[in-house]
């Protein structure tokens, strides 16, 4: 077999591996390529062999990054670089722009020539089942597969799994390490079905990364005895016997489990039990397996609640209502901006705080129905109440991992920033704690895709999840904003004053802006104004408030700049 031969097999069994994803392969001598079928499909290229094809995909790149995308294919074909790894927009045969990653590296031959350009284009419009990171269904699968079951009126044991202390982990080895990480333990969790996979039939038992550090294990043939049995073999491998990179680490899991036998309830009920449960198991019962009522009567309160948030987002996001806390200078007190904050009030209920909702709904279809509305909503209150007196005032809205892995998420945004004509230099986007779990690479290009519209971009609770300095290094935002936790009486406490410096002389030494929230007395601001934070947000300032309260504050109290 010649080398041509052997190229063309090795193309061709990875070329239709995926829908989402296309092989390419190119003679750097001949400027042929070869592309995979699903591609050509896709997009409304010429064929599958292709003379010039760098310039032929030119002309699907979105106009706003054809420059960075013909910069990096210059420098591939120049010798400057050996490798290309961007995320862009690209023009499907249909007209639409879909978002796509691509990854290529150049091939040398023996002595060093390049003679191969390949990679792949992962085009993320198209909804993949795998998570990318553990190779396991997604959690968009997982509740697929339990609709299924209700359907087909079949009975189901249900085992949720989380792994504890997994912020502590990624902090300190890195977040590779954390990948690696989430990536052995699906694996460790698919070996229990592939040991009994000889006696039963694929579906009979699934497993799924659930988002984040969760799984799932769904069976309708493991008994709750085999299902206890995992659970403490798990413990004990998380514990004992986990080692990556020649580095040995002890990780702390959580679990809940039910059976399912009433087909009357839904699958994200089922759902949203599950994580009730294993919220309990973490907080409460320090790991220990908890037996859920998967109907949610014993989370009775909490399913209610969300049950009925759920019915007021489809009935026109009833109840829901916008709060602003001022953001102001360290310096001198001036208002500089405010943070939009969801809230939700509803009899029997009365007000229900953020944290008793956010959490269950990010998991939840829906959740990116409110976080438009919470969008669209602020960016209209603050052009018409706000920047009309005071066009320097920024806003700042939070966007969680949900939103922007969302492939719409881009256009989306961009649509809402023009059909009400709010001035992108006036928004500020607060990424969350959970976005740390997405792939480093692609976060980093959706931040730079977005400071090229001119929206800012922050890291939400810096100092908890997002501590890890490598995220500060390597994603190009504008700000940090350091968790109230860190800085909780931080005047008489060495420890916290000693790290929170550090954090801010750091983050001021990168450019980096930084946001200090939970400022409730005189003595906090001046500790942090003494190590040099750029802004501040808390109770001594204000509580959140309705925007009509946020004018009063803004006319009778602070200062806002005068450009």
């Amino acid at each position: 077999m010649d080398n041509i031969d052997l190229i063309t097999k090795v193309f061709e069994a990875f070329a239709n591996t995926s829908d989402s994803r296309y092989v390419y392969l190119t003679d750097l001598k001949t400027d042929i390529s070869r592309w995979s079928k699903n591609c050509v499909d896709k997009f409304g290229l010429p064929g599958e062999i292709m003379q010039g094809a760098g310039e032929i995909w030119a002309k699907h790149i979105h106009p706003m990054d054809i420059e960075e995308y013909t910069r990096q294919i210059n420098a591939i074909f120049s010798g400057q670089t050996d490798n290309h790894n961007m995320t862009y927009r690209a023009m499907d045969k249909t007209g639409e722009y879909v978002a796509c990653t691509c990854k290529g590296q150049i091939i040398k031959d023996d002595e060093g020539n390049p003679i191969y350009f390949a990679g792949t284009i992962d085009n993320h419009s198209i909804a993949s089942e795998y998570d990318h990171i553990t190779n396991l269904f997604t959690r968009f699968k997982l509740l697929g597969h339990l609709r299924d079951l209700k359907n087909q009126k079949k009975e189901y044991n249900i085992l949720f799994l989380g792994l504890c202390n997994f912020a502590q982990i990624n902090n300190i080895h890195g977040y590779e390490f954390g990948n690696k990480l989430l990536k052995l333990f699906g694996e460790r969790l698919l070996e229990y079905v592939k040991e009994s996979s000889a006696f039963m039939d694929e579906k009979e038992a699934s497993v799924f990364h659930a988002g984040g550090t969760k799984f799932a294990l769904v069976t309708t043939i493991f008994t709750m005895d085999v299902i206890r049995d995992i659970y403490r073999d798990l413990e004990d491998f998380c514990r004992h016997r986990i080692t990556i990179d020649d580095t040995s680490i002890a990780v702390n899991i959580a679990g809940s489990c039910a059976h399912v036998d009433n087909f009357d309830i839904d699958e994200h009920t089922v759902f949203s039990s599950g994580l009730m449960g294993l919220d309990e198991s973490i907080y409460e019962k320090h790991g220990e397996l908890i037996f859920f009522n998967s109907t949610g009567k014993s989370n009775h309160d909490k399913i209610v609640i969300i049950d009925t948030i759920r019915n007021c987002i489809n009935n026109e996001f009833e109840g829901f209502y916008l709060c602003f806390q001022p953001i102001v200078s360290s310096a001198d007190d001036t208002l500089l901006g405010a943070e939009a904050l969801v809230r939700w009030a509803k009899d029997p209920f009365g007000n229900v705080p953020p944290n008793e909702f956010i959490a269950w709904l990010e998991n939840d279809p829906l959740f990116y129905d409110l976080s438009i509305w919470i969008f669209k909503t602020a960016m209209r209150t603050w052009k018409e109440k706000i920047l009309p007196n005071n066009p320097g005032l920024l806003l700042n809205i939070n966007v969680s991992y949900i939103q922007i892995d969302k492939q719409t998420f881009r256009n989306d945004l961009i649509r809402m920033l023009d059909d009400i004509d709010f001035p992108a230099k006036n928004l500020c986007l607060e990424l969350t704690e959970r976005c740390r779990f997405m792939d480093l690479e692609f976060l980093r290009n959706e931040i730079i895709f977005l400071k090229s519209h001119d929206i800012r971009v922050a890291l939400d609770d810096f100092g908890t999840g997002f501590s890890a300095m490598e995220l500060l290094i390597n994603l190009p935002i504008d700000t940090i904003k350091i968790d109230r936790t860190f800085v909780m009486d931080i005047e008489n406490k060495k420890e916290k004053q000693y790290v929170v410096k550090a954090i801010l002389e750091c983050a001021r030494n990168l450019g980096v802006r930084s946001t200090v929230e939970g400022i409730e007395t005189d003595s906090m601001k001046n500790v942090l104004k003494e190590y040099g934070a750029s802004t501040l947000q808390g109770y001594l300032y204000s509580r959140p408030v309705v925007i009509e309260d946020f004018v009063k504050l803004n006319l009778n109290g602070l200062t806002p700049p005068t450009t």
